[in-house]
């Protein structure tokens, strides 16, 4: 059983709003400290003030799109685990987020068991220590 650790931060970034409270609200749940951000400026922002261990990304986003997002997260910290969560991904995207460096990608609607063990893969491949089983 994949473990998740204690206190992990995710900054989820999709700009519908009930998807987006409902993810984060379970993550949450889940025991992680989640930022949330509707657009991938917003986003970026976020990403500089709390610097978190994971990155949760749409890639259709009004103002900066998740993919533009990615690469300027990657300018800052090249070892962020990102891990894309779209209804939208195509073989350009697939093309653009392999060049950036992009950790994983889930299909929209987002389950959460999915996206967890995605979350614990990428912990699993960074480094980052367990500490929550995953269930």
């Amino acid at each position: 059983m994949k473990e998740l650790p204690e206190k992990l931060s995710i900054l989820f970034v999709d700009d519908e709003e009930q998807a987006r409270e409902l993810t984060a609200r379970m993550l949450r749940w889940k025991g992680l400290v989640v930022y949330s951000a509707e657009d991938g400026e917003t986003g970026l922002r976020l990403f500089k003030h709390h610097q978190p261990d994971i990155v949760v990304t749409d890639i259709m986003m009004p103002h900066m799109d998740g993919i533009e997002m990615s690469r300027e997260v990657r300018r800052i910290c090249s070892k962020t685990p990102i891990i894309i969560a779209s209804a939208h991904i195509n073989e350009r995207h697939m093309v653009a987020l392999r060049g950036i460096g992009v950790s994983s990608w889930i299909h929209k609607p987002i389950e959460l068991d999915c996206l967890v063990y995605e979350i614990a893969t990428c912990c699993e491949e960074a480094g980052i220590l367990p500490g929550l089983p995953v269930i």
